[in-house]
């Protein structure tokens, strides 16, 4: 198999093509596969979540998290 150049992600054909191979490599993933993968996204972005509220209660107090939660 020939050596793939990968995509230049500072042009707008090379985002498209890196989007397009990342959906290709999805799709050909197994149903379980897919499971981990979308666990894992759902997994990181909680804890993304909980960091940010964690900065926001640090930073400005329990109002301005109760504030952040509710908008």
């Amino acid at each position: 198999m020939a050596y793939k150049k990968p995509p230049n992600l500072n042009t707008k054909y090379g985002r498209r093509r890196a989007r397009q191979e990342a959906w290709e490599n999805y799709q050909k993933m197994t149903p379980e596969q897919k499971a981990e993968h979308d666990q894992m996204g759902c997994f990181i972005t909680l804890v993304i979540l909980i960091v940010v509220g964690g900065l926001i209660y640090l930073v400005a107090g329990p109002k301005a998290l109760l504030k952040w939660l509710s908008h």
